[in-house]
């Protein structure tokens, strides 16, 4: 973590807990952190929208390996047969192995980039789930203030909720629709 990120998450910090002090003249305050990255790691919502997002994929990994047998048989069949074939049989096959493996390369680049990107348009919208599930349970319990703990620098852990949101988080159902959109029909590459 940078320098710079670090004083800005310091600032919003001490401005939090300057206004905490001043809300605690009036009243007690209740504040309390979450790990945010451990709740979306350990939310069912996360690992069933992930694995969704996985079987998305499926086919055109399928696609994948199969145009690499393919690839793989013809390699064999010159490595096999290449001392009886003519040169121009052999420069035809070679031609055709090269142009495979760009191909096939530029499939398997296409595949990780379309699923990079589902990956991170899904996790956005769990994290935003997220963050008004944890709304949710703050409004529910009376919280005043509910920071992540990755912009404490310190917290005893006795302010630390995380286990109960979580129980909350596993207990009913999320307040938005967390299915995973079907991926858009793509032509397999020739």
């Amino acid at each position: 973590m940078s320098i710079a990120t670090m004083s800005k998450k310091l600032v919003w910090v001490v401005a939090l807990m300057g206004l905490a002090l001043a809300t605690n003249a009036h009243a007690e305050a209740k504040i309390a952190v979450v790990d945010f990255n451990h709740l979306l790691n350990e939310w069912s919502v996360t690992k069933t929208t992930m694995q969704a997002l996985q079987n998305e994929f499926v086919p055109r990994q399928r696609d994948l390996q199969q145009k690499e047998k393919d690839l793989q048989a013809k390699a064999d069949r010159l490595q096999r047969d290449g001392a009886v074939m003519s040169q121009d049989e052999r420069d035809d096959l070679q031609r055709e192995l090269a142009k495979g493996q760009r191909d096939l390369k530029n499939q398997a680049d296409s595949i990780n980039e379309d699923f990079e990107s589902r990956r991170n348009e899904e996790g956005n919208k769990l994290q935003s789930q997220l963050v008004v599930e944890v709304q949710n349970y703050a409004k529910a319990n009376g919280y005043d203030m509910v920071l992540s703990s990755n912009i404490a620098l310190y917290v005893k852990d006795t302010f630390n909720i995380t286990p109960q949101v979580l129980t909350y988080l596993q207990g009913h159902a999320p307040a938005a629709d967390t299915k995973p959109k079907a991926a858009p029909a793509v032509k397999p590459a020739k």
